[in-house]
């Protein structure tokens, strides 16, 4: 039996896209409080304040709203990516200003529950087309931001064949494991603001000492 939708918050002086965007955050919360499995039809409704046939009426199945989910996930990198610049005036400076830029990112809670979907969507035959041309399209949105702040912060030797596209893929890394670390380490001695901004200036400072070496630019 099909079920019957309840009332629509957009009659009640509330818009479609808020309504939207509050059933998008309940169910990235879900996913990270309970996990993708747990993350139910009907808990994704709760937490947003609505019934499951009000997210029926605006996206038809919860696999629908999950592919959504990854849709507003690459907005939002789209949008950030534009609107990044790195401009400081010293090379320990621009790439200290690429690595907030991508792992702040990366490191967010919200990145760790677009994986889940990610990686659970993409096996299932009726919604790996869906997802995995949300990727490209958010790749091909986004490669030429992305190619402008690496350039911005490597300055020539972006041009140097494999390097850009090396250094972000151990940014996009660095930021996960750091998220990975806040969620996962109990036993940190270290106050975890403190050694997350200190393991970022650390790369930084790493990738500083790799580009001042010529030598090693094309081993």
């Amino acid at each position: 039996m099909a079920a019957i939708p309840g009332p629509d918050p957009a009659s009640n002086g509330e818009g479609a896209s808020a309504t939207r965007r509050r059933v998008v955050d309940a169910a990235v919360a879900c996913i990270l409080e309970r996990g993708f499995y747990r993350a139910s039809s009907n808990e994704i409704a709760r937490r947003a304040g609505v019934t499951w046939g009000v997210i029926q009426h605006y996206f038809g199945t919860r696999e629908a709203l999950l592919v959504a989910v990854l849709d507003d996930g690459a907005r939002r990198f789209h949008e950030e990516m534009a609107a990044a610049r790195v401009d400081g005036g010293t090379a320990q400076e621009r790439l200290g200003q690429l690595v907030d830029v991508l792992v702040v990112h990366y490191s967010r809670p919200r990145y760790l529950a677009y994986l889940q979907i990610l990686l659970n969507l993409d096996h299932d035959p009726t919604t790996s087309a869906d997802v995995r041309r949300t990727m490209q399209d958010v790749a091909e949105r986004s490669e030429a931001h992305l190619h402008r702040l690496l350039g911005e912060a490597l300055g020539p030797t972006a041009e140097t064949p494999g390097l850009a596209t090396t250094v972000f893929l151990l940014l996009r890394g660095f930021g996960i494991s750091q998220q990975l670390q806040e969620t996962m380490a109990y036993d940190s001695v270290v106050p975890q603001r403190d050694r997350t901004a200190m393991d970022r200036r650390r790369l930084a400072d790493m990738l500083t000492a790799y580009l001042r070496a010529p030598r090693s630019l094309g081993a």
